[in-house]
């Protein structure tokens, strides 16, 4: 009988009698081993890079694609997961990487063991709303450098940045610094109290006239104004974005100055009602249109669900308080919520006759801030019903007269004059005629609307400038001018020949709104980045709080909302005949 085979045994055999046979073999099965898992691992990073796709829930025969709600667009800063440093885009371009150094923050980013080069000369040109190109000033240095990425080249002597950076423009920037500095403990920005936190104390960098009267009643109007400028920078609540206060020397955390804000005026909002101020105050409609839409975009930027029920509420007030027309449809809004008048007749407070009178008041400028409110609340998927808006697309109709003018209260009849706390200066008339626009814009999406042409041309005759005197600044009309142009004929309009109307009104708008931002150099200035000069309308409702917030708003306007007229309309937002009065 043969003997049994020994595999081990045969091995050992063969291995002694033919060694470079194993070694041979050895080595296909190393190199085999090597190819598999190079293959495996090639395998698993294609599988990485694809789209990661989960199936929810067992009814896997339904195959419809359901659409995510819209939601507000806003510049992609991470929220929760990367701790980064908001800079200027030359700062993110120019920093380069050293060796750790003591960090110095009155100073911006640069190279912390290099030497200051301001040699170079800079175009002038800002790339603000009109393409990635920009368009070419004087040859003197601007307060904003192009947003692509490259194009500057100096090193500037500073230091390092903590972790990763966020870039923005340098004004824009300024301002939002300008406002943390000027922010009450509590996280509000208030009238009576901003020149406490000015540096040195004795030396408030906000002019107030001897014997003014600083009155709350706007705060809570001026702290939505002012959180607005952050959330347009995508910095919510749970933003881990920080801000260095180089005048300062100081590190904040922006998603904290936010969430603090925002937590002031959730503690101010009526529970049961929803409005945030005390209706009884004549001018109550603009705090509570500015208030309910920061929180809307906090709740929108941040999806944080204890934020949705609060922001619902306010939208309902403002729902609420929509006047009807002389036919009883859905109008437009004044100061007076028609939900808190209806209370005051009821209790006896106010009688007949006052009643009708002030129900029956309705203004473009109130209605027009609650629109946008509104708009908020319909891209974040909160609940607005479905002939609200419509109705104040009728009353926008109803106050248009001819040429693209549109009248304060009613159709505009020629030489209107508007009468307010700042009599002394210019009225810009088309400032009606942004608004009418806007109302259209956002609710209609319709680009063959020929009153907005006719409203564009008004505007373009009263380009933005700064006279001699300061009389002739507005503010209020430079947000809402550029956020309908930039809308109707800017860079991202599906607009054929677009440009006509936006490049010689972004052009002067830059030129004057930039000049008059405080560029206070050294440290300890707490000026700096704040708008000091007065217009219209700020003498009487926060002085440099309203008037640097709302330029920073302007600011972003460039980047701040989709173009409307590039999305259908929302279901039922068709505008319902105009109701005219008897």
């Amino acid at each position: 009988m043969a003997q049994e085979l020994n595999p081990i045994q045969w091995i050992k055999t063969m291995a002694k009698n033919s060694p470079w046979l194993m070694i041979a073999i050895g080595l296909h099965v190393i190199l085999a081993a090597v190819m598999s898992i190079v293959y495996i691992h090639h395998e698993m990073q294609k599988a990485n890079d694809g789209v990661t796709h989960i199936d929810v829930g067992t009814k896997r025969e339904i195959q419809e694609v359901v659409q995510p709600p819209e939601e507000l667009d806003r510049k992609k800063i991470p929220e929760n997961e990367v701790q980064a440093e908001l800079v200027t885009f030359e700062e993110e371009t120019t920093f380069v990487p050293t060796d750790e150094v003591v960090e110095d923050l009155y100073q911006d980013l640069g190279d912390p063991t290099g030497a200051d080069d301001g040699s170079e000369a800079f175009t002038g040109g800002t790339s603000v709303g009109v393409g990635a190109g920009g368009h070419y000033g004087t040859g003197a240095p601007s307060a904003f450098v192009s947003r692509r990425a490259g194009t500057a080249t100096r090193t500037k002597k500073g230091r390092p940045p903590k972790g990763a950076t966020v870039g923005t423009e340098e004004a824009v920037l300024e301002g939002l610094r300008w406002l943390i500095r000027h922010q009450n403990a509590d996280g509000s920005w208030g009238v009576e109290t901003v020149t406490s936190h000015c540096s040195p104390p004795n030396k408030p960098c906000i002019a107030v006239k001897d014997g003014q009267e600083l009155s709350p009643n706007y705060n809570t109007g001026l702290t939505g104004l002012a959180l607005l400028t952050f959330l347009g920078q995508g910095i919510s609540v749970g933003s881990k974005i920080e801000i260095v206060d180089t005048a300062m020397g100081k590190r904040h955390q922006a998603g904290e100055v936010v969430k603090k804000g925002v937590k002031w005026l959730v503690d101010q909002q009526s529970k049961e009602q929803g409005y945030f101020s005390n209706p009884d105050f004549s001018a109550a409609m603009y705090n509570e249109a500015l208030a309910t839409m920061a929180l809307c975009e906090a709740y929108g930027i941040s999806r944080n669900r204890e934020l949705k029920r609060p922001a619902q509420k306010a939208v309902d007030w403002l729902c609420a308080a929509q006047k009807l027309s002389p036919d009883g449809a859905r109008w437009g809004w004044r100061y007076f919520s028609k939900k808190f008048l209806d209370d005051t007749l009821a209790k006896g407070t106010i009688d007949q006759l006052a009643y009708n009178e002030l129900a029956a008041e309705v203004d473009i400028s109130v209605t027009t801030w609650v629109v946008m409110a509104l708009k908020s609340a319909l891209l974040v998927g909160l609940d607005v019903p479905s002939d609200v808006l419509p109705g104040a697309v009728a009353y926008g109709e109803y106050v248009t007269g001819k040429e693209g003018l549109v009248g304060y209260r009613n159709p505009y009849q020629a030489g209107e004059p508007i009468t307010g706390p700042g009599d002394n200066y210019a009225y810009h008339t088309a400032t009606m005629s942004a608004l009418g626009m806007l109302v259209r814009t956002f609710v209609r999406h319709d680009l063959d609307d020929p009153f907005l042409e006719l409203a564009s041309k008004q505007i373009v005759k009263d380009l933005p400038t700064v006279s001699k005197d300061k009389l002739s600044i507005d503010y209020y009309y430079w947000y809402y001018a550029t956020l309908a142009l930039n809308q109707f004929d800017g860079p991202d309009s599906p607009r054929k020949g677009s440009g006509r109307y936006w490049e010689p009104w972004n052009k002067d708008l830059v030129s004057a709104i930039l000049g008059l931002q405080d560029s206070s150099k050294g440290r300890d200035a707490c000026a700096r980045g704040g708008w000091l000069d007065n217009d219209r309308w700020g003498s009487h409702t926060g002085y440099a709080l309203y008037s640097t917030a709302i330029n920073v708003l302007t600011l972003e306007v460039y980047y701040r909302y989709e173009n409307a007229f590039g999305v259908e309309p929302a279901k039922g937002t068709e505008p319902a005949a105009v109701q005219k009065p008897k």
